[in-house]
């Protein structure tokens, strides 16, 4: 029976010892994946939003809000799959240090719509660019065709929980009518 390791190369942990630890099925578990990127990837965070005088939270938020002026204060929360408190703190500390607009919509007085400032947009461009330097030094030797299979596949599973948990609206990859 093909379970699809016959398409890629072993799993292994090569450890500093010398020592090759075989992954065998949790090279397929994705909580263990994800926890392990994250620990290894973190390091590489703190360091980023030091550099950038960012919190956490806050460089999703630059990041939506670049791709998505005028977004409502809610569908952010949603998109971010965070609380809506816990953005509410967030967006009001952007906006303290003059990186983002907040203003009632005019369609619906009970949302605020949020916009980037022009130092937002000039942070959200730093930040582009220092998350694509790590972004080389992460993937160095992964061809670009995979590196673009894999975040279209971590998206799709990403998009499909968000709908499944309710947590989030349905995500694509492209467009949407919404």
């Amino acid at each position: 029976m093909d379970d699809g390791h016959s398409l890629l190369q072993p799993a292994l942990f090569r450890l500093k010892s010398g020592a090759q630890v075989r992954a065998g099925w949790m090279a397929h578990d994705l909580p263990f994946l994800t926890r392990s990127l994250r620990f290894l990837m973190r390091a590489d965070s703190d360091m980023l939003r030091r550099e950038m005088a960012l919190e956490p939270g806050e460089i999703g938020i630059i990041g939506l809000l670049a791709e998505n002026p005028g977004i409502s204060q809610n569908d952010l929360a949603m998109s971010l799959v965070l609380k809506k408190s816990a953005v509410t703190k967030l967006v009001q500390g952007l906006e303290k240090r003059g990186l983002l607009d907040r203003q009632r919509s005019e369609s619906d007085r009970r949302s605020n719509e949020l916009t980037l400032t022009a130092a937002g947009r000039e942070k959200a461009r730093a930040v582009h660019l220092r998350v694509a330097e790590l972004h080389r030094d992460w993937f160095a030797g992964i061809p670009p065709r995979d590196q673009a299979v894999f975040f279209s596949v971590l998206f799709r599973v990403v998009a499909t929980m968000a709908e499944r948990s309710g947590e989030a609206a349905a995500m694509d990859g492209g467009g949407s009518d919404d």
